[in-house]
């Protein structure tokens, strides 16, 4: 199975990415704060760690004045409605995220909860979603989850 392995995003993409979240979010009459921007700029750059939302709160909890937990459930509601973030639900009922940059698989270890993006070119979404359309079904967007166990765990 290939999995994912591109770089972190630099600062002027992660700008650009700020730029096209507040232009859609205004667009669409959702609110723009500050705590909703730097949330946001947090979980693109750690985007890859499909940080859950006690993790984002807790990276930014000293950072960002009147930060609860509560908000940065409510700024990943309106994110992900948007289009903007994808929630990744785990076993254990934790929901993990990441931005809804292209859409692909995640390997989701039942052991330790890690969470792993999988190479489109280990299993094309695209194809599914062909071949579901093919059948009359409409797709309105396709991910895979896989669970197992992963090497470290195994080791």
């Amino acid at each position: 199975m290939a999995y994912l392995h591109y770089e972190r995003l630099d600062e002027k993409e992660i700008e650009e990415l700020i730029e096209q979240m507040i232009r859609i979010s205004k667009e669409r009459g959702a609110k723009v704060t500050t705590q909703r921007i730097l949330i946001f700029k947090e979980l693109a750059r750690r985007t890859r760690e499909h940080p859950s939302a006690e993790e984002l709160y807790e990276s930014l909890k000293g950072k960002v004045y009147g930060l609860s937990l509560s908000t940065v459930y409510r700024a990943l509601a309106a994110f992900e409605q948007l289009g903007l973030v994808r929630r990744i639900p785990t076993p254990d009922g934790k929901a993990h995220f990441e931005l809804a940059n292209r859409p692909h698989g995640h390997f989701i270890c039942q052991n330790c909860g890690r969470v792993e993006d999988i190479a489109e070119d280990t299993v094309s979404t695209a194809d599914l979603t062909a071949r579901l359309t093919n059948k009359g079904y409409e797709v309105k967007e396709c991910n895979f989850v896989c669970y197992g166990i992963c090497p470290a765990c195994r080791n």
